[in-house]
């Protein structure tokens, strides 16, 4: 039976995450999701990323969204396609679009609504949705209000699904804002891509009050089946017998999954190659040569040079 306090708090965590994403500035992303919202099958348009805040925005950041939707099978019209977003979601599309500031380039990652719920729970297969919609997004367009709700209660359900992997993996004496930090950490730890060092200090800066208040709420839930975490009196929390051995396993297998996609990203993305690449020379400057055996079959003779950027620190 759910605790008085983990029930209140749980609570207050919905009501946090449902004032908030109704709430951004970009006109450009409301028509955008828009026009990804003229198919009747889609219930929610989630806009996400670097572009949703000021400070994470660069010149070259384009739209990310989900799109959530009743079934695979009737939004596309592709049958092929249809039966590709059963297998490991999201199926993940590139694509441009004009609205009134001109045309745009987004990327367009689909969902059905049974699959965000299952992948927001902590019967999810991995970390790619638990990360993902444990962060600030924003809805902007959502169908009704049950739609709405279902869609905050996937980011609550997350959130807390993370925070055993969270307390496993920081030391024993912490704060509320290195609990934090790790809670927006572990999708980049769960999948192997392009390191970013200042990701996470980026992203928890643009939205450190709803992060820090998230962050209280979430420990405050964890405190009434974690008897062993308690506050101390200059602030700092305290949790005994970490098993980071446990959230290990977890991460492997979210990297071994993530690693699965990758054959899926390439038949729905016909320049999936050229945006990792255009990625590892933004962050790190680094321009990627590759013979045409490795650009024409990147799953069959690119692995030598992955390994080598993994050795070398530029691959996560």
């Amino acid at each position: 039976m759910q605790a008085a306090g983990e029930f209140f708090a749980e609570q207050e965590l919905f009501e946090l995450v449902s004032s908030a994403i109704p709430h951004y500035d970009d006109p450009t992303a409301t028509a955008l999701a828009a026009q990804i919202a003229e198919h009747p099958a889609v219930a929610a348009v989630i806009f996400y990323g670097s572009c949703l805040f000021r400070q994470t925005r660069e010149p070259d950041s384009f739209y990310d969204f989900y799109t959530v939707v009743d079934s695979s099978r009737g939004y596309h019209s592709s049958l092929w396609h249809g039966a590709l977003g059963s297998v490991l979601p999201p199926s993940i599309y590139f694509g441009q679009a004009t609205v009134a500031s001109g045309r745009h380039p987004f990327k367009n990652c689909v969902i059905t609504l049974a699959q965000y719920r299952r992948q927001t729970s902590t019967s999810a297969d991995d970390l790619h949705h638990l990360g993902r919609f444990s962060k600030r997004f924003a809805l902007a367009y959502v169908r009704d209000d049950l739609a709405k709700a279902a869609i905050a209660q996937g980011a609550v359900s997350a959130m807390k699904a993370l925070v055993p992997l969270s307390l496993n993996l920081l030391p024993e004496r912490f704060d509320i804002e290195q609990f934090a930090k790790m809670q927006l950490s572990l999708s980049y730890l769960g999948e192997r891509r392009v390191a970013e060092p200042t990701k996470v200090d980026r992203l928890f800066d643009a939205a450190s009050d709803y992060y820090l208040q998230a962050a209280k709420l979430l420990l405050r839930i964890a405190a009434e089946t974690h008897p062993e975490l308690s506050q101390q009196s200059d602030g700092y929390f305290r949790l005994a017998g970490q098993q980071p051995k446990r959230a290990e396993r977890m991460l492997q297998r979210s990297r071994r999954r993530g690693v699965l996609r990758w054959p899926k990203y390439l038949l729905t993305v016909d320049n999936w190659l050229d945006i990792q690449l255009d990625k590892l020379e933004r962050n790190h400057g680094l321009t990627v040569e590759l013979t045409a055996l490795q650009r024409r079959y990147p799953l069959i003779f690119g692995w030598p040079k992955f390994f080598e950027l993994l050795r070398q620190g530029l691959i996560k």
